[in-house]
């Protein structure tokens, strides 16, 4: 994902909604996907592979594609903490 150099900062959270948007409806509609921000590193080799011009920021990459379960690493999983250990709620 990428911007023109005219938009400030906060297009770029209006991009992060935007993938993360994405990135969830893939996964309703059984897609996998990973974001790549290490993209954002490597800007000139991403432009010119992708023919983009100077004035474009690159910020993040979304691989994306169907699970191979056949794959060990693709069965891994993590515990997440509960909405109530992150999320404070006021009375």
């Amino acid at each position: 994902m990428c911007i023109d150099d005219q938009f400030g900062t906060q297009t770029v959270a209006d991009v992060g909604m935007y993938a993360q948007t994405l990135m969830l409806a893939m996964t309703a509609n059984g897609v996998a996907s990973c974001a790549q921000g290490s993209l954002r590193y490597y800007p000139d080799v991403v432009r010119e592979v992708l023919g983009l011009p100077n004035k474009i920021k690159v910020l993040v990459g979304i691989s994306f594609g169907f699970e191979d379960p056949d794959v060990r690493a693709n069965a891994a999983r993590t515990d997440r903490a509960t909405v109530a250990e992150t999320v404070p709620f006021l009375n």
